[in-house]
């Protein structure tokens, strides 16, 4: 899996230090206009760009055909191309955990809670586009990909519309504790991330080379 890693950052080279150049400028940005969600958005959504470009040069050198003619298997495929998304997403949990820490706007445990939350979105969202991808291929998921986000949005912005549901959400919500709240969004984050991966990995093993 290593070598599988090392080949993304290999071919990914000048776009991964252009990419982590502006990240580095969008996120000081944030931080410096205190819009701290920036920083996990960024986590997130780079990760998703750099892992659909990384497949689109697989596709187009055929690698796949050529890595599994040798002992390779095809869970350290899958999970090499959540590489990304982890070193994002754990630069992202460092910098929100020592942002809050400076705020001492909260207790330890909700701080951690919310900086793990952001390593779990960075993982979760590129964890998500991998079954589309090694679905349908770089293009067509990224497609399937861009619709899928947008109904997503279109639901949350309905859902807001609907101020009743919120009401009642923000109410059952207010029950339990921060610390609870952010427990069950990882938990849930966890288990999605392990259905996407196991999902990928069948994908990967129907296909034939």
């Amino acid at each position: 899996m290593i070598a599988l890693i090392l080949k993304d950052i290999a071919t990914l080279k000048k776009t991964l230090l252009l990419t982590v150049a502006i990240s580095i400028a969008l996120a000081v940005y944030g931080i410096y206009t205190n819009e701290i969600f920036m920083v996990p958005l960024i986590c997130a959504m780079i990760p998703l760009i750099l892992t659909a470009i990384a497949f689109g040069y697989d596709n187009k050198s055929s690698f796949e055909q050529f890595a599994f003619s040798m002992p390779i298997k095809k869970s350290s495929y899958v999970l090499s191309k959540l590489f990304f998304a982890f070193s994002f997403g754990m630069v992202g949990t460092i910098c929100i955990f020592v942002l809050l820490m400076t705020k001492n706007q909260m207790s330890l445990n909700n701080i951690v809670f919310i900086s793990l939350i952001t390593l779990m979105a960075s993982i979760l969202m590129s964890a998500i586009q991998l079954p589309f991808i090694l679905k349908y291929g770089a293009e067509k998921g990224r497609l399937i990909m861009v619709i899928t986000y947008f109904l997503i949005f279109a639901l949350s912005t309905l859902l807001k519309e609907k101020s009743d549901f919120l009401a009642k959400l923000m109410e059952m919500l207010s029950k339990n504790s921060m610390s609870m709240i952010c427990l069950g969004i990882i938990v849930i984050s966890v288990i999605i991330i392990g259905i996407t991966i196991k999902l990928s990995i069948m994908i990967m093993d129907k296909k034939e080379y």
